[in-house]
């Protein structure tokens, strides 16, 4: 699946709280070492989210917002 390089380039630096939620997900989704959190699924720009406690925690890191958890996450996903 192929996206434009704009939509992996971050609006923000790593630590900055102005990320967006789909930036944070698309970065997670490229990434080897997060294979096992979350990962593309079928050929129409579906993922699946397979730890989502896991996911809900690394977006807490990148906001720094410890509280978070999936159900705030998925609210965010609406």
């Amino acid at each position: 699946l192929a996206y434009p390089d704009w939509a992996y380039k971050p609006d923000s630096s790593p630590g900055s709280r102005q990320v967006q939620l789909w930036h944070f997900i698309l970065d997670l989704l490229r990434k080897e070492e997060y294979r096992e959190v979350i990962a593309w699924q079928g050929d129409y720009g579906e993922f699946v989210i397979k730890d989502p406690d896991e996911v809900a925690r690394l977006w807490g890191m990148r906001k720094c917002k410890p509280q978070m958890n999936y159900d705030k996450l998925s609210r965010a996903l609406r």
